[in-house]
């Protein structure tokens, strides 16, 4: 080998090894300069609501009594990123002040519009200031567009609902010990002859036959769980149909209805189908995919009473909220897991609107369990 050549392969080393080095400086000086640029936004703001703490201060000493400090207080706390939920407390203390000022009640609902997104709440502040100041055309202004963003939320939501139940359980007397056998079940759902048969329960489903009982749809249920298709924690098919029907709906129903193949259960599936058919204004096709949902919940039903004696089944976790809603309640962020039963639970703490008290709601999550662990 030449010196040249030897040179030149030491000199293309050096080279890498040199911008090895750089690269490596440059993350060194980015990792200790990024947290102080952090650092210095966070000073910077914490100075801001210091200055406006004092300025409050001031004037709550000079005015004592009066709304308009807190009014004042709560329009700049609006303004602030990290403090705009602050906002609504002093909103509320200038009304205790002068529960007569339209302005309070203009500023406040233009606060709940823009910055909380409370329609209901913005609309009812924004009432009652144009009642005392009904020449304020700001307030008209929006008013008109809280009632016409409410008039859009409520169509939306017509379109998407699949009603409530006042049933709590369809199997009041069944032992719960006997239907939860699920290693006995799955042989039972798949013997050919068996009338629980998964494959002659489920061409009655897909045919929309009505008669289907709730005994028969918690045995498509257990059915369902053997399927090799079966997912209890994958929604990305069902999320990218709901980005297709933003711009093309017929796409969207087409590819539902190849979900539906692999998937027929899934209220969430069923349930966007039949908004789609919805927004076509077919009603035929949209009540086939309601009266899905319905059943699939009647099944539900059959298993349990959501007590931790008799928890209901779930296939999905996330359809559980579904479930809740179905009943006419309404599901907190509170959730745990536990054993109800013998078996494992999800618990979700749920408010029952009829007496506005929170309870527990239970789920067996043994068939997610067992798929997910290959039983």
């Amino acid at each position: 080998m030449s010196d040249r050549q030897a040179t030149g392969r030491r000199g293309s080393k050096n080279n890498t090894g040199m911008k090895r080095f750089l690269l490596v400086m440059l993350l060194i000086l980015f990792a200790i300069h990024a947290p102080a640029k952090e650092d210095k936004t966070a000073q910077k703001n914490k100075k801001i609501v210091e200055r406006e703490e004092r300025r409050f201060e001031k004037d709550l000493s000079r005015n004592p009594g009066n709304a308009e400090p807190y009014l004042n207080h709560a329009n700049n706390l609006a303004v602030i990123n990290s403090e705009y939920s602050r906002a609504a407390g002093f909103y509320d203390l200038a009304l205790r002040h002068d529960s007569l000022n339209a302005t309070i009640y203009k500023e406040y609902g233009k606060y709940l519009f823009d910055k909380v997104r409370s329609y209901y709440l913005a609309k009812t502040m924004l009432e009652k200031g144009l009642a005392l100041a009904p020449a304020d055309g700001e307030v008209k202004k929006y008013l008109d567009t809280t009632n016409q963003v409410l008039a859009l939320q409520g169509a939306e939501s017509r379109l998407r609902d699949f009603g409530t139940t006042t049933v709590k359980e369809l199997n009041p007397g069944g032992d719960y010990v006997a239907i939860t056998k699920f290693d006995s079940l799955k042989i039972v759902v798949n013997e050919t002859a068996s009338q629980f048969n998964y494959q002659k329960l489920l061409s009655r489903y897909l045919a929309d036959d009505k008669m289907l009982t709730p005994q028969e749809m918690y045995m498509l249920i257990v059915g369902y769980s053997t399927q090799k298709t079966y997912n209890p924690f994958n929604y990305n098919d069902i999320l990218e149909m709901n980005m297709m029907a933003n711009h093309d709906v017929e796409s969207a129903i087409a590819k539902g209805n190849e979900l539906i193949k692999t998937n027929p259960l899934n209220p969430t599936l069923n349930k966007e189908l039949m908004y789609y058919y919805r927004k076509k204004d077919d009603t035929v096709q949209a009540d086939k995919y309601l009266n899905r949902i319905r059943q699939f919940f009647n099944g539900v039903l059959y298993s349990g009473n959501g007590s931790c004696n008799k928890p209901y089944i779930s296939l999905w976790a996330k359809e559980e909220y579904n479930f809740i809603t179905y009943l006419g309640n309404k599901a907190t962020e509170n959730h745990s897991m536990g054993m109800c039963a013998g078996q494992m639970a999800e618990i979700i703490d749920v408010i029952y609107p009829a007496t506005q008290k929170t309870e527990s709601m239970h789920f067996n999550v043994a068939l997610i369990y067992m798929q997910t662990v290959g039983k």
